[in-house]
């Protein structure tokens, strides 16, 4: 099992943009975007014009792509490696919830954890995969609360009035 990093050790992996980065990342997001649709991939370039450059993996220049893309939108992110195991509180962190109802996901059995001694520990996986249960769930329950809305007199409608563009919006999502 790879090692735990210390609460601090784990904050270093979260990244957080600032204000003033925005701009920067905003065209730092452009440029790759334009690089992996006309190449596909990239050389880095250091500051010495006497090195070789060096091509980046395909692997690293997505990897690299999500991160500018995400950051250019202000959001954090965590870098965290699969095979992770997580406390209890740094699962919480990373869902937004409360260790306590990190705590009782665990015991109702709808996220998998292993015993350490007398510790909890989540596979970063395991946790990402909740993660996406819980937001395809939420996603069908909006659609189905769209389509109920819809059913009713005065439930959501477009502004052209029409249900259709709105069944075939839902289609999309």
């Amino acid at each position: 099992m790879p090692a735990i990093p210390s609460s601090s050790a784990f904050s270093e992996n979260v990244v957080q943009p600032t204000r003033e980065e925005a701009p920067g990342l905003e065209r730092l997001s452009e440029r790759i975007e334009e690089i992996y649709h006309e190449k596909g991939k990239a050389l880095l370039i250091g500051p010495n014009p006497d090195e070789e450059p060096v091509e980046l993996p395909a692997s690293a220049f997505r990897a690299l792509k999500s991160v500018a893309e995400a950051m250019a939108k202000g959001q954090t992110i965590a870098l965290l490696p699969y095979g992770l195991h997580l406390t209890t509180q740094q699962a919480a962190d990373l869902l937004h919830v409360s260790r306590p109802h990190v705590v009782k996901l665990c015991d109702a059995g709808e996220l998998p954890f292993e015993w350490v001694g007398t510790h909890r520990r989540i596979r970063i996986e395991d946790l990402i995969a909740y993660r996406e249960r819980r937001a395809s769930t939420r996603r069908e329950h909006l659609r189905e609360l769209t389509r109920s809305s819809q059913e009713i007199e005065g439930g959501y409608r477009r502004p052209d009035g029409s249900i259709a563009v709105a069944q075939a919006q839902l289609a999309r999502d």
